[in-house]
């Protein structure tokens, strides 16, 4: 009896055995291969599924894009409208990003526009709607940016653009205000499709009329004199901004 026993329990033990082994090889045959999105941290990932073979993991921390401001101006017979973004990451930007600017009314679309920019690392960037109905300025504007989108490092750092302006005068008249100046490269770098936008600003630091201007390329250390004409605000201006703009992220950058 004691003999039985022992042979149907050994019996049993290799039957489970077999089956175990069969599952086994099952699995081993039939699971998925290891990848950037099956929730694990394998493959030299440095975290789960980021680093080493997948994306990088700074790419799970950036901080979305920031919608500052949406501003109204009606200096002449149009409203003109100014977006103010904010990209609150130092290392990593868009090439490419969708941004539509809606007029509502009681939660209905009246108007809407779109427009592609980039935005750098770190950059507040300006976006300007311009010649809307008057008739807009009453209702309520709705910035919606694109969703799907890819981060990007630029092909050279912010902080490798440098200019300084020099020799600038405004000059009022009847209906425009003129700013006019001089540009200077800092840096030993030929760039192209340079841009400058200016804002003209009341006391308190507050935009009161907007222009921009192509400067086309920048030898290293070139000098290039601007112009830029304002539509003639009603409220005292009493300061101006000047910004630099250009996409980072294209072939726009040249060591001499």
């Amino acid at each position: 009896m004691n003999w039985r026993f022992k042979k149907r329990f050994t019996t049993i033990l290799v039957i489970i055995l077999i089956i175990l082994l069969f599952n086994l090889y099952r699995y081993i045959k039939t699971r998925p291969a290891p990848s950037c999105f099956d929730g694990i941290q394998n493959q030299g990932e440095l975290g789960v599924d980021c680093g080493g073979p997948c994306p990088p993991c700074r790419l799970f921390e950036l901080k979305e894009i920031k919608v500052v401001e949406i501003k109204k101006f009606v200096i002449r017979n149009v409203l003109d409208v100014l977006v103010v973004l904010l990209n609150q990451n130092p290392d990593y930007g868009l090439n490419r990003l969708k941004v539509k600017l809606m007029v509502k009314k009681d939660d209905i679309v009246l108007w809407q526009a779109e427009k592609i920019i980039y935005i750098n690392p770190g950059q507040k960037k300006y976006i300007f709607f311009e010649n809307l109905p008057l008739s807009y300025e009453k209702f309520d504007f709705e910035v919606e940016l694109e969703k799907n989108f890819s981060w990007q490092k630029p092909l050279i750092l912010p902080s490798r653009i440098d200019f300084e302006f020099s020799n600038v005068s405004l000059k009022d008249e009847e209906k425009f205000i003129i700013l006019e100046g001089e540009a200077f490269n800092k840096r030993n770098l030929n760039l192209n499709n340079i841009n400058l936008i200016g804002f003209l600003q009341d006391e308190y630091g507050s935009i009161e009329s907007f222009s921009y201007t192509s400067l086309g390329s920048f030898k290293g250390f070139e000098n290039k004199k601007f112009k830029l004409i304002f539509f003639k605000p009603k409220i005292k201006i009493s300061n101006y901004k000047l910004i630099i703009d250009t996409n980072l992220f294209e072939q726009n950058v040249i060591n001499p």
